[in-house]
């Protein structure tokens, strides 16, 4: 059995680039998106074992990205953690855990740890 695969979709690549470095280090296999469309083709062609997904995109919402996978009968048990840096984002139907950027790492690793592990 592989590293986990986690799929990280943000619309700011330095953001994913960052996020690519901290969690590759922390012994996660990362695929990363820039868009809500490219994220849904990527989580149907490699299922990953989760998902950390910004809210705000510029085609497809994170809130629709997240409405699209859970309503695919292949991925709607791939847990997706949800990012922003809206203080006054909602929880979201669907989603594991939303967590606010910028992100403590620590916190980031323990939550997508309790998300595998769910």
């Amino acid at each position: 059995m592989g590293n986990p695969c986690l799929l990280v979709v943000d619309d700011d690549p330095q953001i994913t680039s960052l996020l690519r470095i901290v969690l590759g280090r922390g012994g996660y296999d990362i695929r990363a998106s820039h868009s809500g469309l490219e994220a849904l083709d990527l989580a149907r062609r490699e299922r990953p074992d989760a998902v950390l997904l910004d809210l705000h995109m510029p085609d497809v919402s994170g809130k629709d990205v997240l409405a699209c996978l859970k309503m695919d009968r292949h991925l709607c048990d791939v847990p997706v953690i949800v990012a922003t840096g809206d203080t006054d984002a909602p929880e979201l139907s669907g989603a594991f855990a939303t967590l606010a950027k910028p992100f403590n790492v620590k916190h980031l690793y323990s939550t997508i740890n309790s998300a595998l592990d769910a």
